[in-house]
C-alpha cells in the first residue's frame, strides 16, 4: 500500500467528520446555553412591537403586552434555528441603530423606528422559492417572526380580542350569509 494514498485517506476522512460537525453546528447550534436571554431584551422588543402596532384609537401591542407573549414563545416554543435568528435578529438591530444613529432603538426618534422596520421589512424577502428554500435551511428570518408573533399575540390578547375585533363571547345562532355593515369591525375567534 501507497503510504500518501493512505496519509491522504486519513486527512481526507478527518476533513469530512470536522466539516460534518462543523456544519451541524451552523445549522442546529448549541441554542440551549443561550435560552433565557430575552428577558434582557423586554424593552427593545416592547418598542418593537409598538412600532409594529402603534396605540391609535385603540390601544396598541405595547398595551396589549404583546412583548411578553412574544419572549414566552420565543423561549419555550420556537426551534433553535428560530431562537438564534431571531437572538442575532435582535443585537443586529440594536447594533444597526448604533451605527446609523449613535444610540440604540428604545432612545431613537418615531422616524428612526419606522426607518430601522421598514429596512427590516425590505431585508425580509418575499415569498418566492427561493426564500422559500432559505427558510427550510435557515429558518425563518427576524422580522418575519416578530411581525407574525406581533400579529398573532395582539389578535388573542383580551385588549386585541375585544376592542380591535368584534367579539361575541357566545354567539346567538348561526347565520351562513350575512350582510356586514360598513366598518364593521372583524370577527374575533379565541
Amino acid at each position: 500500500m501507497d503510504r500518501r494514498k493512505a496519509i491522504g485517506g486519513i486527512l481526507a476522512f478527518t476533513g469530512v467528520g470536522v466539516a460534518s460537525f462543523a456544519g451541524f453546528k451552523f445549522f442546529y447550534g448549541n441554542s440551549k446555553a443561550k435560552r433565557g436571554q430575552l428577558k434582557n431584551y423586554e424593552s427593545l422588543i416592547s418598542e418593537l412591537v409598538a412600532v409594529i402596532i402603534p396605540a391609535t384609537d385603540t390601544p396598541g401591542a405595547k398595551e396589549a403586552k404583546v412583548q411578553v407573549y412574544v419572549i414566552d414563545y420565543m423561549e419555550s416554543c420556537s426551534s433553535n434555528k428560530e431562537y438564534n435568528n431571531f437572538l442575532n435578529g435582535l443585537t443586529d438591530l440594536q447594533e444597526t441603530c448604533l451605527s446609523e444613529y449613535d444610540t440604540n432603538f428604545e432612545a431613537c426618534t418615531m422616524a428612526q423606528k419606522i426607518e430601522a422596520i421598514e429596512i427590516l421589512d425590505i431585508n425580509s424577502g418575499d415569498n418566492d422559492l427561493l426564500t422559500k428554500i432559505d427558510n427550510k435551511i435557515r429558518g425563518r428570518s427576524f422580522f418575519v417572526i416578530l411581525k407574525s408573533l406581533t400579529i398573532e399575540g395582539y389578535c388573542s390578547s383580551e385588549i386585541g380580542a375585544t376592542e380591535l375585533l368584534a367579539y361575541v363571547p357566545v354567539p346567538v345562532n348561526y347565520k351562513a350569509i350575512t350582510t356586514l355593515a360598513p366598518n364593521q369591525k372583524a370577527w374575533a375567534t379565541r
